[in-house]
């Protein structure tokens, strides 16, 4: 109560400043009152049985709201690294930027700083920690909700860091300890731009430009990836926020994540079944039909596996069911082509007895024995070794060869 009532106290006597014509507080005056107020607040527990706890953070929005421009955009320069540490201890402050991007006087001026603050940041996302990777997302979120209401002056702000975003992400993620930040990240990137609904012609401009490098990196990765990051990616190839005239030339990078998003879990079969339904629905077969082909069999065995009864989920089905009638039973041109067994040679694996200790383990001999049949043809140094392993195996498969068995060899006609 007594922190809410001094922020009043703080507001009311910088608008009457502006009143009567006095002297602009400076940028050290303000950046004390920026510290100490966060300082404050990051002793704020918050309490869900508490109404009314963003309260004082709204009424530090309102102070700073009143500050004047060129001090409040040097404050925000010399402050945003310590804002930010104050913020992964308490995510409620990360409502202080929220609210001054919402505002048409302060959003372009704190968006132009806050995203030059995440985009310097970009090379540690993949190596912080969970609550430092949490505040820096939801901080991307702020930053790319402020376009939609003030797209005039926000949407350029954003356009000059996409190309960054896109095209370091990818070579960031693969080389980072936990790559799912930089997919969250895009994700939330393409959300923001799909929502426009094609307003945001600069934003569009800018994705479309770097289209064929951003579907190879994302194909590229989806795979060497597996699990929840796999998922993110299938979810990126099926949400690029552009339209499908821009898609066509590269149709072909979405039709392993679509095969992949019909198998995955409830929310991407869902996008993967509008996903070809609108591809069905908006291209002829002469076109779709050769690109499909290439993964034919892993789609349509995707699609008989959601034709079930209750108690599965009913409208994955009948959205199969609507797709296939669409298809006019192009379907069945797998038929002609051959089936997909799983060949499994009707011998055991080679194994070698190896002793620990007393215990006795065999292990298969045929992927160092594979591996040594490659370097026995080439002019490399461990020639000699993968020469004698390979005559070393066959000694000890001669040795363990039952004296039946040589009886038999040796019986048997050429």
């Amino acid at each position: 109560m007594v922190f809410r009532t001094l922020l009043h106290g703080f507001r009311l006597c910088l608008q009457s400043m502006k009143k009567c014509d006095a002297p602009v507080p400076d940028g050290t005056l303000i950046s004390r009152l920026f510290k100490s107020c966060l300082q404050c607040m990051s002793f704020f527990d918050p309490d869900p049985k508490v109404p009314d706890q963003n309260e004082p953070i709204e009424s530090f929005g309102l102070v700073l709201a009143e500050v004047n421009l060129h001090v409040f955009q040097e404050v925000w320069n010399h402050n945003m690294e310590f804002f930010f540490e104050c913020a992964q201890k308490r995510m409620m402050l990360l409502n202080v930027c929220q609210s001054l991007l919402s505002r048409e006087a302060t959003s372009a001026t704190l968006l132009a700083i806050v995203l030059k603050f995440l985009v310097d940041r970009l090379p540690v996302l993949g190596e912080c920690d969970d609550m430092a990777a949490t505040a820096t997302i939801r901080l991307y979120r702020m930053a790319f909700g402020a376009v939609g209401p003030h797209v005039a002056t926000n949407e350029a702000i954003l356009a000059s860091h996409v190309g960054k975003l896109l095209m370091d992400c990818f070579p960031l993620a693969a080389k980072a300890t936990k790559p799912t930040n930089y997919y969250y990240l895009l994700r939330s990137l393409f959300t923001a731009i799909g929502v426009g609904g094609g307003r945001y012609q600069l934003l569009y401009d800018a994705v479309v430009s770097l289209l064929p490098d951003m579907l190879e990196s994302l194909n590229r990765q989806l795979l060497a990836s597996d699990g929840e990051a796999r998922d993110v990616i299938v979810e990126l190839c099926l949400t690029v926020p552009l339209r499908l005239t821009d898609l066509l030339p590269h149709l072909s990078y979405l039709m392993q994540p679509l095969a992949l998003a019909l198998r995955g879990n409830p929310k991407l079969v869902s996008q993967g079944l509008r996903t070809l339904e609108l591809c069905i629905d908006n291209l002829t077969p002469d076109f779709l039909d050769p690109t499909l082909s290439t993964v034919l069999r892993d789609l349509m065995e995707a699609l008989f596996s959601h034709l079930r009864p209750l108690p599965t989920p009913p409208h994955p089905a009948h959205t199969t069911i609507r797709i296939l009638g669409k298809l006019g039973g192009r379907n069945r041109r797998l038929l002609t082509k051959e089936p997909a067994l799983d060949y499994r040679h009707h011998s055991e694996p080679a194994k070698l007895a190896i002793t620990f200790n007393g215990i006795v383990q065999r292990i298969e001999m045929s992927p160092t024995a594979l591996l040594a049949s490659r370097n026995i043809s080439k002019v490399s140094p461990v020639r000699v070794h993968a020469y004698t392993y390979l005559e070393c195996c066959l000694s000890l498969l001669f040795h363990e060869v039952h004296p039946k068995s040589y009886f038999l060899l040796e019986s048997s006609p050429v």
